[in-house]
């Protein structure tokens, strides 16, 4: 309805969806995680039932010949913490990013590449750590992670964030975030 208002047929009609659809996905993604995370923080075991019988038929994702694809348990630049680490890396006097994560988070692993490049791009000027919320749910609940991928981000030796985004972004658009929450101009 809306496109005949604009006046919109035909090709010029799939041409104006198509920049939508990957923002619109990307949403959506982040939506189905938090609701996931919150149903497995409420531990609501038959909640989850028919999701994962809405993913059961699905085929898995193939990597390229000769490529493995990212693991979140992976670490080139970016380091998987627990909760001793982060203390030890809040202490460090360096700025730290954290990103709480779960392995069943889609939008986690399609973050897993960005960060790796926002931190060989910031070596030595920032310190990016990865915390399984599952793995510890005494940071995420202290620290009110309520959906994933959330960042945090402490400037040198605070134990106080300076700033939180929950959401997936691109490498170019990370790296701004955490030059101007980390070091404001």
């Amino acid at each position: 309805m809306a496109f005949r208002r604009l006046g919109l047929r035909g090709a010029a009609r799939r041409i104006a969806v198509r920049p939508v659809l990957p923002a619109l996905l990307a949403v959506l993604a982040t939506l189905l995680c938090a609701a996931v995370g919150m149903l497995r923080a409420s531990g609501s075991a038959a909640a989850l039932a028919p999701l994962s019988l809405a993913f059961a038929g699905a085929s898995p994702v193939r990597p390229v010949r000769g490529s493995q694809p990212p693991t979140l348990r992976q670490a080139g630049n970016v380091q998987q913490a627990s909760a001793t680490e982060f203390s030890l890396a809040l202490e460090s006097g360096m700025p730290v990013v954290v990103d709480f994560y779960a392995d069943w988070c889609g939008p986690c692993k399609m973050l897993v590449p960005e960060l790796e490049e926002v931190a060989r791009r910031l070596q030595g000027k920032v310190k990016i750590i990865k915390i399984d919320s599952d793995a510890e749910p005494e940071l995420a609940s202290k620290y009110r992670i309520e959906a994933l991928p959330t960042l945090l981000f402490f400037g040198a030796n605070a134990d106080k964030p300076l700033g939180k985004f929950e959401g997936a972004l691109m490498r170019d658009d990370l790296e701004k975030l955490v030059e101007k929450t980390l070091f404001p101009a």
